[in-house]
């Protein structure tokens, strides 16, 4: 929505969850093609936990988090939001193991997952763009993204690649 686009067009949480999933599973594919080892599951699995938080809690923009206060806020809300979301499920420990990891960036996986949910959001740019939507907001949001994904691209030569294919589509819709 700040990037102008109508709320009847604005991706939801379960569409965003859904795209991280997707590419997530992609690229592990891709990584085992190349001979690499990640464990899928363990993958997937954070794909689909790493933003439950935000049933609670919403998803707080790029330009917001400088208004969250120290270091780590928006850390501790999602956490508790998870906590509470959970409950009493007897999983409740796996799945918040899960999100840490993730949050932390601990392991190939969790990298792996950070570069899926950027690269989801490039593709609804992509989208948002396809339907009409050109704001300076979009540009902004894409560059910002861009960046934030320069250190996946690094570690994983497939995103970068990626990235790359991107940015053509999404420079060359008028």
């Amino acid at each position: 929505m700040l990037c102008n686009v109508p709320l009847s067009e604005v991706e939801d949480v379960a569409q965003h969850t859904f795209d991280v999933v997707t590419i997530t599973l992609v690229l592990t594919d891709e990584f085992e093609r190349g001979g690499k080892k990640l464990d899928r599951e363990r993958a997937l699995s954070m794909a689909v936990v790493h933003d439950w938080a935000e049933a609670l809690v919403g998803d707080f923009p790029y330009t917001a988090l400088k208004h969250l206060g120290p270091t780590g806020t928006k850390k501790r809300i999602e956490k508790r939001a998870l906590e509470d979301l959970l409950g009493k499920l007897p999983n409740k420990e796996k799945y918040l193991k899960l999100w840490r990891e993730y949050s932390e960036k601990r392991s190939p996986e969790a990298k792996l997952v950070h570069a899926a949910d950027y690269l989801s959001m490039l593709v609804q740019a992509v989208k948002y763009r396809e339907r009409g939507n050109r704001s300076r907001e979009l540009d902004e949001l894409w560059r910002a993204v861009c960046k934030d994904l320069k250190p996946y691209a690094r570690e994983f030569p497939v995103v970068k690649g990626l990235i790359i294919e991107l940015e053509k589509r999404y420079s060359s819709i008028p």
